[in-house]
């Protein structure tokens, strides 16, 4: 399965949601790069248990102190995996790695003791008081590293014999010096090597620290942004208030509001038709980020969501078609919607998300290609979202359009600059199965040409007369 570092290069929502992370630490965002999409439902279930706990803390507010002290430790927490995999191998460390073992272990039990407050018990932080011991004789409790007297009373003579003769004797203060050097090295020796029974305990905590930073991030970003938790399901997934947090933050910049939509996805192929504007592609990015993030462990942007965890998620998307560069852009749709069809007949169970096919091809083997499209993805069985400009689709699907431009009231104004003000995203189910001509509509509002129109229209009537002709025939 593909790690998120592989999935927030293509998708642009997901690359949105990892970017605002408030992330404290480089090892919480290594662990979440490396984190693998998960298709197992038990397993998205307990990792979404598990971020239900500290999105409840970070809700509640009843422990925003210990959160905030925790994040303030995490924020100190330097990945230092290259060390702790040198005690695994029995190496000797040196001031530095014996200091970073420290830090690490001293913010880890201070962690500790704020999850113990909050009453949480996951992810699991050994123990690591007998670090802490080995390497703070003195419990002192300070971030710092040193080779103390107390680890020896023959460094402590040697070191007390130095001082005394560096001035009268340098020279004899200068050898003693270098036994205590190699004495320290010893020191060393020993210390590293009691530590490297300890390599496991610290492993497991150093990894799940930065876990602990994912989980808390995350909980923060879905109280911001009023992400839900979804339900698993294993027959559709269902939306809703489905929205786009990148488009919506984006909107609220322009003081507008992004409108949530409605929609279930199951084995019977989803059709969605409307106008340009209609928001169209937004929704299949949106569909396709939601059950990302869904099968990454996170809450996803909707009111309310039950969700089928897939192998896969495939998108046939014009900006989704780089590994095609070079090729006309039907030629390019055609191959990723191959692929789409090739995993539907080998029975993979895949999320199939495609927008506008063959639209840059003639209207009629247009039609005709989408019409076959559908019909093997219902064939087999694809959960799968189609978008299209095109009509008479007879293939078997659920039919949904957008149902687009609402003007209504002698009040309205409608220009360039408000248009989008009214546009409606609501999915409706089509009354003829037909797709809405509003093109011709919003001409009209925005002040096209009369003659222009005019035109249009009388061809619209004069192509609707031949086809009611040859219907009847």
């Amino acid at each position: 399965m593909p790690e998120l570092r592989n999935i927030i290069t293509a998708d642009s929502g997901m690359r949105y949601m990892a970017g605002h992370l408030e992330l404290c630490s480089p090892a919480g965002r290594r662990v979440m790069l490396a984190t693998h999409m998960m298709t197992d439902a038990g397993k998205i279930m307990d990792a979404l248990d598990e971020l239900e706990v500290f999105v409840d803390l970070v809700r509640n507010g009843k422990f925003s102190a210990q959160i905030e002290s925790i994040r303030h430790a995490l924020s100190q927490l330097h990945d230092i995996h290259g060390t702790l995999s040198l005690l695994t191998n029995a190496a000797t460390l040196d001031d530095i790695g014996l200091f970073e073992v420290k830090h690490f272990s001293l913010l880890s039990e201070s962690i500790r003791v704020n999850l113990h407050q909050c009453g949480v018990g996951l992810p699991e932080i050994p123990g690591l008081q007998e670090v802490v011991k080995v390497l703070d004789p003195e419990n002192q409790q300070l971030p710092q590293f040193y080779i103390y007297n107390v680890y020896s009373d023959e460094l402590a003579y040697l070191r007390k014999q130095q001082q005394y003769l560096l001035q009268e004797q340098p020279d004899k203060a200068d050898f003693i010096r270098l036994q205590c050097i190699e004495k320290e090295d010893e020191i060393r020796k020993q210390l590293s090597l009691v530590l490297s029974g300890e390599a496991p305990q610290l492993h497991q905590a150093h990894e799940n620290l930065a876990k602990l930073d994912v989980l808390i991030a995350k909980a923060i970003q879905a109280v911001a942004g009023g992400l839900c938790k979804p339900q698993v399901s294993g027959q559709s997934t269902e939306f809703t208030g489905l929205f786009n947090p990148g488009v919506k933050a984006l909107l609220a910049q322009q003081n507008k509001e992004f409108q949530p939509v409605n929609i279930t996805v199951n084995r019977l192929p989803g059709l969605i038709t409307g106008m340009n504007m209609g928001g169209k592609t937004v929704l299949l990015r949106t569909v396709a980020l939601a059950q990302y993030l869904f099968q990454f462990g996170f809450y996803v942007p909707a009111a309310e969501a039950s969700m089928v965890p897939v192998e896969e998620v495939m998108l046939s998307i014009d900006a989704e078609q780089s590994e095609y560069s070079g090729l006309s852009s039907f030629a390019a749709e055609m191959l990723r919607i191959n692929e789409i069809l090739g995993a539907a007949i080998s029975g993979r169970n895949i999320l199939a998300l495609i927008d506008e096919p063959a639209r840059t091809t003639n209207p009629d083997e247009g039609r005709a290609l989408v019409n076959a499209l559908i019909s093997l993805l219902a064939r087999y069985a694809v959960r799968s979202l189609v978008t299209t400009h095109f009509g008479s689709i007879q293939a078997p699907c659920h039919k949904m359009r957008v149902k687009g431009l609402s003007v209504s009231g002698p009040g309205s104004q409608v220009s360039l600059h408000t248009l989008n003000n009214y546009m409606d995203y609501t999915l409706l189910e089509p009354e003829n199965g037909e797709v809405p001509h509003e093109a011709l509509r919003i001409a009209t509002v925005l002040g096209v040409h009369q003659e222009l129109i005019d035109q249009a229209t009388a061809f619209l009537s004069s192509m609707n007369n031949v086809n009611a002709n040859d219907t009847g025939k």
